[in-house]
């Protein structure tokens, strides 16, 4: 063996099909004798008959010549294969027969050849030529073959799925390496962090705790939507308290074979045990279901139920002294099992949430020192642009303006770049094929409209307009970008009236430049309306229901009338609405045509030019309170 190894790897190659084939030969060559006929003592006349067997077949004959042979004393020999007669005559003809059709004839031989006088004996004859015997061997040890390979292909399939699906411990969950990332490398989560101080402090100095007959935290679920960076802060987590950390998913545990979840489970726990202090992170919590009760739950249900329990008892089973905590990552905290949520097992709940306009700023300060970004790029607009994007969000939208920055051979990331990015982002899309669709006509309206929502959300104070497009994008042909200058959930009601003026004023944009309007007001009259009837029967701003809120009164006591009265107050919220959006447009009409001018030539329109075209000290117009109908 160790010199077959010192051989040259084509010499290895050449020597390994030569002993398969000549493997295979062994074995035909055996089938071939094994199908010879037996080895029981043969008479000389039945081996005559056995060695050339294709003298007689070849000349097959109907029975009533064997009789008529019979009967003259012709027959010299008979060879008799089951319902085959093998004949000689005296004449030394040679012929074949089938009895088939006589089987009298055949019980009668034995009886004629001792008063004719011919000879009579026993043989197995095999009608195929030799090539055909050979070929049928050769199939049969292939057949063979193929049977053993296909035995031994399923039992290696098995094998490696099961050792793929952790079923035999092959699939451990491996130690990452020791995180160095700490809550100061975490931008915004501020709530989160807050929360999970007492875990960094216990596994920090546990005996603190302990020594009071504190109980050690086992479990955090930290909760909230994509992208908020909870795997960050589990790193982190683990990187202030100086631990080891282990990283998996909900679907880490799921397996095609029944009970190898349950062993993931406890080699998790036990890898952890073993390399304590340790974080256990599990992505997608989830992803493990909820238990299901009843007769007619089916299998895999009954294996997330036993994944589940077995999930419950490692936590139950955490000695005080163990120093391994489990942090559970979901978007949907609700789908978790109740059981795991208890206290004792997830003791906290930890809130993820978006990263605030500070928040934001930093993230975009940190994501740009990163790039090859221009100096004096604008982030506070960047920042008020990106309400409710997450850090992951903020992240791709700099990847992708450095992307459009290389792509137009730009040598810094520049502040178009990042606008563009973050309409892209935020429109779903780049400019749609529609703009060469578009004839100077409907540009020229598109500009209007928009125009006259930016003039009129400027003026009656309805956010900070950030920029205008007439860039088709995603389903809309125009956009205005407008901030909050405050992002708290708290809307005074003079920014309530402000926001149905800027809804309504490009509508009303359109009828004064051109004494008709279009469909494209559609969502804005259907936003509009929304907030006007939120405003009336929810928001306490109403002269008829008072402080009444009708999502608070049973659906049994809001009949038609009611109905009518919150549509009749919302309507005169509307056209009041109206009224001041159609004044501010007709006392600023040459603003309107000069943002009009510049978003034709320009198409999208911005930062200082912008704020020039809106003028510096826009007056506040608020708007009265509708009176009651």
């Amino acid at each position: 063996m160790k010199r077959f190894k010192t051989w040259p790897r084509w010499l290895q190659i050449l020597s390994t099909v030569l002993c398969c084939l000549g493997g295979i030969g062994m074995l035909v060559a055996a089938d071939y004798l094994a199908e010879r006929p037996d080895g029981r003592a043969r008479t000389e006349l039945a081996q005559r008959f056995e060695a050339t067997p294709r003298a007689w077949l070849d000349r097959p004959v109907d029975v009533s010549v064997l009789e008529r042979a019979l009967a003259s004393g012709q027959v010299a020999a008979i060879g008799l294969d089951g319902s085959r007669a093998l004949v000689t005559t005296r004449a030394g003809e040679r012929w074949s027969t089938e009895l088939l059709g006589d089987s009298g004839l055949a019980a009668r031989l034995e009886g004629l050849s001792r008063e004719r006088g011919f000879a009579l004996t026993r043989v197995q004859v095999d009608a195929r030529s030799p090539g055909a015997k050979l070929m049928d061997s050769t199939g049969n040890v292939l057949q063979r073959l193929l049977a053993v390979a296909s035995v031994a292909l399923t039992a290696f399939i098995v094998v490696y799925l099961v050792r793929q699906g952790g079923g035999l411990g092959n699939n451990k969950p491996q130690l990452a390496e020791k995180p160095t990332t700490g809550f100061d490398d975490v931008i915004g989560a501020t709530d989160a962090k807050a929360a999970l101080q007492q875990v960094t402090a216990y596994m920090r100095d546990p005996s603190r705790y302990l020594a009071l007959g504190a109980r050690p935290p086992r479990g955090v679920l930290l909760e909230g939507p994509p992208g908020t960076g909870k795997t960050l802060l589990a790193r982190a987590l683990a990187g202030e308290c100086g631990a080891n950390f282990i990283a998996v998913d909900g679907s880490h545990f799921s397996s095609m074979f029944y009970g190898a979840g349950i062993a993931k489970v406890r080699e998790l726990f036990a890898t952890a045990r073993k390399n304590a202090p340790c974080i256990v992170f599990i992505d997608e919590f989830d992803g493990i279901g909820q238990r299901s009760s009843g007769s007619q739950r089916s299998s895999g249900a009954s294996e997330e139920n036993r994944i589940i329990n077995k999930l419950l008892v490692e936590l139950d089973g955490f000695a005080a002294n163990e120093h391994v905590v489990v942090i559970g990552a979901t978007n949907h905290v609700g789908n978790v099992d109740e059981a795991l949520r208890r206290p004792g097992r997830f003791d906290l709940v930890a809130r993820v949430g978006l990263p605030t306009l500070p928040d934001r700023r930093e993230l975009y300060r940190l994501c740009l020192s990163r790039v090859k970004a221009a100096d004096g790029i604008d982030i506070d607009t960047l920042a008020r642009s990106s309400s409710s994007l997450s850090q992951a969000d903020i992240t791709n939208i700099v990847n992708r303006a450095t992307v459009l920055a290389a792509e137009a051979g730009s040598e810094q990331v520049e502040q178009a770049h990042l606008q563009r990015a973050l309409e892209t982002h935020q429109l779903g899309g780049e400019v749609s094929g529609l703009k060469g669709l578009m004839t100077p006509q409907s540009r020229e309206r598109i500009a209007v409209h928009e125009g006259g929502h930016a003039i009129v959300a400027h003026v009656l104070g309805a956010g900070v307009v950030e920029r205008v497009s007439i860039e088709p994008r995603g389903q809309a042909l125009g956009v205005t970008f407008v901030s909050r200058a405050d992002e708290l959930p708290l809307y005074g009601e003079a920014e309530l009236h402000g926001r149905l003026g800027m809804l309504l004023a490009g509508r009303e944009a359109e009828l004064m430049v051109y004494g008709n309007t279009t469909s494209g007001a559609a969502d804005d009259l259907k936003r509009a309306s929304q907030l006007a009837v939120e405003m009336v029967s929810a928001m306490g701003f109403s002269r008829e229901f008072g402080l009444l809120s009708l999502p608070g009164v049973p659906e049994a006591l809001v009949g038609p009338q009611v109905q009518d009265r919150v549509l009749t107050e919302a309507r005169a919220l509307l056209e009041r609405a109206q009224a001041a959006c159609r004044a501010v447009l007709e006392a600023r009409r040459e603003r309107l045509d000069a943002l009009t001018a510049a978003l034709l030539a320009d198409e999208v329109v911005g930062g200082d030019k912008l704020r020039a075209l809106l003028g510096s000290a826009a007056v506040v117009e608020r708007l009265p309170m509708p009176a009651a109908a």
